[in-house]
């Protein structure tokens, strides 16, 4: 766990700042009460996963590609679930299979959330319903919403210029939908 530490607090500036964006935007607690994301461990590894998308894709724009960048911030992600996994109590042989599992995890939403931005009728809806509400049965406007944030963050973000990325900053912007109990 000390060489896991270590090289977690050694990576770039910026890997580690842009992953601390993710974590704190999927943190939110508007994803888990109005926005019926469960607080779980899956609903909260789902919610990074999904913000994690949303900057690498930004960062896949960038020219010239800055492959070390999203290497470190890959790698940043899953040295901090090792960690996390180690403080649950899973020994080394559990961590690795868990870990194995999360990476496959990891591409699959990958590409179901850029297939699902870039094909239209409700695919994104369908990826998330699969991803984020998986083993659940979320209200319809959930969803809706939760794709509409999605589809306002890309917009965002893809406005955003690339030095502030570059630097560590993704700048997310808070959900915007209803308060808990004001209705779906």
């Amino acid at each position: 766990m000390i060489l896991s530490l270590f090289k977690h607090s050694s990576r770039p500036a910026a890997a580690r700042a842009l992953y601390g964006d993710v974590v704190r935007q999927a943190r939110r607690t508007a994803f888990y009460g109005p926005g019926g994301v469960a607080d779980t461990e899956d609903g909260r590894y789902d919610l990074i996963l999904l913000h994690m998308f949303l900057v690498l894709e930004r960062l896949n724009r960038v020219s010239p590609d800055p492959a070390q960048l999203k290497q470190d911030l890959f790698d940043t992600l899953f040295e901090d679930l090792d960690i996390n996994l180690r403080e649950m109590g899973y020994g080394d042989t559990g961590v690795k299979i868990r870990i194995q599992r999360m990476v496959e995890g990891f591409y699959g939403r990958m590409t179901a959330y850029r297939d699902g931005l870039a094909g239209g009728d409700g695919g994104l809806e369908a990826a998330l319903r699969r991803n984020l509400f998986r083993n659940t049965e979320p209200a319809t406007a959930h969803v809706a919403r939760l794709a509409d944030y999605v589809r306002a963050q890309t917009a965002a973000l893809a406005a955003r210029d690339d030095g502030d990325l570059l630097a560590g900053r993704a700048g997310f912007s808070a959900p915007q939908w209803p308060e808990e109990g004001a209705g779906p």
